[in-house]
């Protein structure tokens, strides 16, 4: 707050030729109170000061610089809010694990539990070879 002060302050000293610590304070409300650049152009033509490019110029900063009080949130404010959301909604998605129909259909890596009920009807059929094999 104080660079903004100091920089009002070296502004008006450039439009009026003198800057009073009051002067600046009110400059500085009424860009607050602002809803466009053109607002303060009028409010400081108001004041006495002159309606040239550099008072233009003064505002369109000085409007870029303060939080306006009727505006809301900023344009940052916004995006940053909608990103939050958004990670937000990306924590609460999970992934779907695939039917056991679709497995045949999709190639991926089978659950531990799967290999050993695999790897246990592997065993039984080879044990039961085995025993026709002997009995013949």
């Amino acid at each position: 707050m104080g660079d903004l002060k100091t920089w009002v302050s070296d502004k008006l000293m450039s439009l009026l030729g003198y800057s009073q610590p009051n002067v600046v304070q009110y400059v500085i409300a009424l860009s607050k109170k602002a809803s466009s650049p053109s607002e303060i152009v009028n409010q400081l033509v108001d004041l006495g000061i002159s309606s040239s490019t550099e008072t233009f110029v003064f505002a369109k900063e000085i409007f870029a610089r303060v939080e306006h009080k009727t505006s809301g949130t900023s344009l940052y404010q916004q995006q940053e809010r909608e990103a939050a959301m958004l990670a937000r909604k990306q924590k609460s998605y999970k992934l779907v694990e695939a039917d056991d129909e679709d497995d045949d259909m999709v190639s991926a890596a089978p659950s531990p539990k799967k290999d050993e009920t695999r790897s246990k009807k592997f065993r039984k059929r080879s044990y039961a070879e085995d025993d026709i094999d002997d009995e013949a």
